[in-house]
């Protein structure tokens, strides 16, 4: 009887911890969004499950103040970049990435040369006082389109 606990609770102990999953809705109806466009309380391991819904775009990070267009293969250690997902004519992809760090992540789209990004398609992942979506989302407004990271 002790022993059939004793294994029961190591074999428990074992498993390893699944980590969260946030789902965000990429082009909700037809527009430039990220759906919801701020997530908070997310963790190393945790995943994003992107489903794209209109058009097509990307999930890449990139820089606070200087966010459109972000960078191929995204920005910084841990970055991201789901690459081109068309959701053209139904078809709905999805992309799954782990967070590699519980960090604060800036997300935008790197569609039309940074045009979307510049349209607001924002999204902060852990945002913090200081880097708001609010402020993130006026970076991106007010970025002029950079060439080099095309």
């Amino acid at each position: 009887m002790h022993f059939s606990t004793l294994v029961a609770t190591v074999a428990v102990a074992a498993l390893p911890a699944l980590g969260a999953n946030f789902d965000v809705t990429v082009g909700e109806n037809n527009g430039f969004t990220f759906t919801p466009s701020s997530i908070s309380g997310a963790l190393a391991g945790d995943t994003i499950t992107f489903t794209f819904v209109s058009r097509n775009h990307t999930a890449t990070t990139t820089t606070f103040t200087n966010p459109c267009p972000p960078p191929v293969g995204g920005e910084g250690p841990g970055g991201f970049d789901t690459g081109f997902q068309n959701a053209v004519g139904g078809a709905q992809p999805v992309s799954v990435v782990t967070l590699a760090d519980s960090g604060t992540h800036f997300v935008s789209c790197r569609q039309n040369g940074g045009a979307h990004c510049q349209n607001g398609m924002v999204l902060v992942v852990n945002p913090t006082e200081d880097q708001s979506l609010a402020a993130f989302t006026q970076h991106a407004r007010n970025d002029p389109i950079q060439t080099d990271r095309l």
